[in-house]
């Protein structure tokens, strides 16, 4: 509800009562956790999926033939509301400054693989970043970022990969072919202070000084203090420097 009220712009208790009508009509779904503390999650009901096919915004093809939301389990509804909580800061945030998000992209669309040989041996990982976006502040200013969502479920040694498989994946250059662009940036949020310093500090041994740079960290609460408003302040670490910075080169 918070997401709807802030990208909308319209009073609570009328978005409530129209979301009840469209959940009535099965054109919004909502899944409800155990826990009453926590966020629902909307998302498009069979009427909608429908509605969107007959107007021409999505094809036939891609209707479902029933809905699976109420299958999925807490673990990737939790992971999918914190995309959704950065997805929706940077749409607001946009709304307040210069910087504009003119890109974003999530799901198995954006996952690739790297191969590279260390050690004499071949290894290949995958590139399945969260999200993909992109900010723009005029011709020419265009910056892009992978986003990884990170929840504290990650041992060190698999987020480790995940940085390899970044570092080699740039310097490969596979990002023009596959996400259109020169380059982009790594950026990950976490749930906690400690968490985004400890994967930080990991980055420093990872990470080529040559890189590091382009390897941010924060939190969620940072991210979305404020109104979002912070978006584009310096609330990031990186591996290169212990300072915290901005998100975007130009700031």
């Amino acid at each position: 509800m918070d997401h709807l009220t802030g990208l909308t712009g319209r009073h609570r208790q009328a978005l409530n009562l129209r979301l009840n009508q469209l959940i009535a009509q099965k054109y919004i779904y909502r899944f409800k956790f155990p826990n009453p503390n926590q966020k629902h999650i909307y998302s498009l009901g069979t009427h909608g999926f429908r509605h969107l096919a007959y107007t021409g915004l999505i094809a036939f093809d891609d209707v479902p033939s029933r809905l699976r939301t109420s299958e999925l389990k807490p673990f990737f509804l939790e992971h999918t509301l914190l995309v959704t909580d950065i997805h929706a800061a940077l749409m607001l945030a946009s709304r307040n400054t210069q910087n504009r998000l003119v890109e974003w992209q999530e799901g198995k669309i954006l996952y690739d693989s790297v191969t590279f040989y260390e050690d004499n041996r071949k290894i290949r990982l995958p590139v399945c970043p969260d999200g993909f976006f992109s900010i723009e502040r005029g011709p020419g200013t265009r910056v892009s970022f992978a986003l990884e969502a990170d929840r504290n479920t990650t041992t060190h040694r698999t987020f480790n990969d995940k940085l390899r498989a970044y570092c080699h994946y740039l310097e490969q250059g596979h990002q023009q072919q596959m996400y259109g662009v020169k380059w982009f940036r790594l950026l990950t949020v976490t749930l906690t202070e400690a968490r985004a310093e400890n994967l930080a500090n990991l980055s420093t041994v990872t990470v080529p000084e040559r890189l590091r740079k382009y390897f941010l960290f924060t939190t969620r609460d940072r991210f979305l203090s404020d109104g979002s408003n912070r978006v584009y302040t310096d609330i990031y670490r990186t591996a290169k420097n212990p300072k915290l910075v901005s998100l975007l080169p130009w700031a």
